[in-house]
């Protein structure tokens, strides 16, 4: 038995229809992530007025802190006022050889430990109104670890005196960030370990000597120097066993540079 099969034909272009224009209408446009002006600057207004004008600070100020750990690390911020007025009664007590002239405003030191530092210095507008009184001398920093790294990361509020931070580290690194209003002397002494200065921070230095293990530099105007005392911003390093590296507070190390910091430098953004 044999079964004929119709010839299947396709349809016409007469008989090709458009769907209906009320489904065309009730289809959604694709979503649109690119061109959402309204959306972006609503975010970006978010953003910018989440970022406060001023720091935010945790406590409040203080000023001739000392605080010493014979086995623990030190770690911490500090909001140093030099104008502000602690009574004698207060005060930690100074060492034999030292006098009223020689009082640090911060001093923090660890034997077997690391000491961490985030440093606010408050200017004259900051200082608190009671009991405060102009600073007549540089604000002094004191810091330093016999057997742990040391870190120190100083901030400036607009008005703050010229500081000196003296750093000491026998058997560890130590890492500095300074602040972009830094203009002043850098004296960095290494015994057995390198010294490095960022990319930005070296452009803006003048080498001025490298005698025995100790080497100076300028940071910023080298024509603000004359033949008196340097009374300005100074940083004085002394480490033993232990590289030193210096930075910018906003600057960070280029993740290809295998000359400043090798390994550390490429993982922790010294």
């Amino acid at each position: 038995m044999i079964v004929s099969l119709q010839d299947s034909k396709d349809p016409t272009p007469s008989e090709l229809k458009a769907p209906p224009e009320s489904e065309l209408a009730e289809e959604a446009p694709p979503p649109s992530y690119y061109n959402n002006t309204s959306n972006q600057d609503a975010i970006a207004g978010a953003s910018s007025s989440s970022i406060p004008l001023q720091p935010t600070f945790k406590s409040k100020p203080t000023n001739y802190l000392h605080l010493f750990n014979e086995n623990s690390a030190i770690k911490g911020g500090y909001i140093i006022d030099p104008g502000m007025n602690i009574p004698a009664s207060l005060l930690p007590p100074l060492c034999p050889e030292e006098s009223e002239v020689d009082r640090k405003n911060l001093s923090l030191h660890s034997k077997n430990g690391s000491v961490n530092a985030e440093i606010w210095l408050l200017g004259a507008r900051d200082a608190q109104p009671f009991g405060s009184k102009k600073p007549t001398k540089r604000t002094i920093l004191d810091i330093g670890s016999e057997h742990g790294t040391v870190t120190a990361r100083v901030h400036t509020i607009q008005g703050a005196m010229p500081f000196l931070l003296n750093i000491s580290a026998r058997d560890g690194a130590v890492n500095v960030t300074l602040p972009r209003s830094f203009n002043g002397l850098l004296l960095l002494t290494s015994r057995h370990g390198s010294v490095s200065l960022a990319d930005a921070l070296s452009e803006n230095c003048t080498h001025l000597s490298q005698v025995d293990l100790t080497r100076r530099y300028f940071v910023g105007d080298l024509s603000t120097v004359d033949d008196s005392d340097w009374t300005g911003d100074e940083l004085r390093v002394e480490a033993t066993h232990g590289r030193i590296w210096i930075k910018y507070v906003e600057e960070h190390a280029s993740a290809d540079n295998t000359s400043k910091g090798g390994l550390l430098n490429r993982l922790f953004g010294w």
